[in-house]
C-alpha cells in the first residue's frame, strides 16, 4: 500500500524527503550546539575548581561572568534552531527586495526584530506549508475532486498573501497610533518651550513621559543626537523612517524655523493647533463612513431576524387560511 502511494503520488516523496532532511539538519545542529555547550561548562569548572597554585601563568586569565538566562526552554533551543534555519535561508534574498523590505519592517516597528531575510524565510516556510496541506488534500492525482482542488488553491493563495497583510496592517496601525499621538505629544512641547526649556530638553521630557510608538521613536530621535549626529538630521531620519504626513511637515517646519531663527514656542503651538484640527476632521470623516459600512450587517443579519420576528406569529394564520 505505501508502495503503490509512493508511486501515484511523487510529491508526497518530494515533500517527506525535504521534511527528513530539515529534521536531521535540525538534529545535527542541535547535537553540535549541545557538545560545544558541554566543552564551554566543562572548561569553566575547570578554571573555577583547579586547585591554588595550579594556574597557568600563561594562559590568559578570563573572569566568570554570572548570566543569567530568560525565557523557556523551547525558546532557548527551538526557537534558536527556528531563528537559524530563517537566517540561513535569508541570505539568498535579493539586495534589492530587502532593501524595499527593510524600510517596511522598520515602519511597523521590526516585529519580532525580524530582518528582510528572516521575513522572506518565514513566509517561503508557510507557503511550503500551505503546500503542503494542498497535497495532502489532492494526494489521489488520478482522481482529483474539484472542490479539494479549489480548497487546496484557496490554502495556497492565503498562505501566500498572509504574511505581507500582517506586515501591511502592522504598519497601518503602528503610523496611525503615531498620527493619533502626534497632537497630544506637540502641546507638550510646546508647553516645556513655553516654560523656558529648549527643544533638545523639551524633546527629551516628552520622550521620557510617553510610553508609546511616537515616545520610543523620540527616544531614538535623542540617541542619535547623544551619539554625535546633527538635530536636523535626526529629526529627518525620524520623518523617513516613519513616513507619516503630519509628522513629516513638522519635521519640515522645525527645520525651517531653525534655519531662519523662530520661536520655537510659537511654531511649536501653531503645529499642534492645527493637528488638533486635522485630528477632529479624520474623527468625522470614519464617523460619516460608519452608515455606509452598517449597510451590509443590517441587511444579512438584523433585517433578516426582524422580518422573522414580525412575521413569524402569522406564517401559522396564513397557512390555515390557504
Amino acid at each position: 500500500m505505501i508502495i503503490d502511494l509512493l508511486n501515484t503520488n511523487p510529491l508526497v516523496v518530494i515533500i517527506g524527503s525535504v521534511i527528513s532532511f530539515t529534521g536531521v539538519l535540525m538534529a545535527v545542529f542541535g547535537t553540535l550546539n549541545l557538545l560545544k555547550g558541554k566543552k564551554q561548562i566543562s572548561s569553566r569548572v575547570e578554571n573555577f575548581v583547579m586547585p591554588e597554585g595550579q594556574f597557568d601563568e600563561q594562559a590568559p586569565s578570563s573572569r566568570i561572568v554570572q548570566r543569567e538566562i530568560e525565557g523557556s526552554l523551547l525558546k532557548r533551543t527551538i526557537g534558536s534552531w527556528i531563528k537559524a534555519i530563517l537566517r540561513a535561508l535569508g541570505k539568498f534574498t535579493p539586495k534589492k527586495m530587502s532593501v524595499d523590505l527593510n524600510r517596511k519592517l522598520t515602519i511597523a516597528g521590526n516585529p519580532a526584530n525580524m530582518k528582510a531575510g528572516d521575513f522572506y524565510a518565514l513566509k517561503f516556510l508557510i507557503l511550503l506549508a500551505g503546500m503542503g496541506a494542498a497535497v495532502v488534500l489532492n494526494r489521489d492525482l488520478t482522481n482529483i475532486n474539484l472542490t479539494y482542488f479549489l480548497i487546496g488553491l484557496g490554502i495556497i493563495m492565503i498562505t501566500l498573501i498572509l504574511p505581507d497583510a500582517w506586515l501591511k496592517k502592522k504598519m497601518k496601525t503602528r503610523q496611525e497610533a503615531i498620527q493619533r499621538g502626534l497632537p497630544d505629544a506637540l502641546d507638550m512641547l510646546s508647553v516645556c518651550a513655553s516654560a523656558g526649556l529648549g527643544f533638545d530638553q523639551s524633546l527629551q521630557k516628552v520622550s521620557g513621559y510617553w510610553d508609546t510608538e511616537l515616545g520610543v521613536e523620540l527616544r531614538r530621535v535623542m540617541q542619535e543626537m547623544e551619539m554625535g549626529v546633527s538635530r536636523t538630521d535626526a529629526l529627518k531620519n525620524l520623518a523617513e523612517r516613519l513616513e507619516v504626513d503630519e509628522l513629516s511637515q513638522f519635521v519640515a517646519i522645525v527645520v525651517q524655523a531653525e534655519k531662519i531663527g523662530m520661536s520655537y514656542a510659537d511654531v511649536l503651538h501653531s503645529q499642534a493647533l492645527q493637528l488638533r484640527v486635522q485630528r477632529q476632521y479624520r474623527a468625522r470623516e470614519i464617523a460619516n463612513k460608519l452608515p455606509g459600512k452598517m449597510i451590509m450587517p443590517i441587511a444579512l443579519l438584523i433585517f433578516p431576524a426582524m422580518i422573522a420576528v414580525i412575521l413569524g406569529p402569522s406564517i401559522p394564520i396564513l397557512l390555515n387560511l390557504f
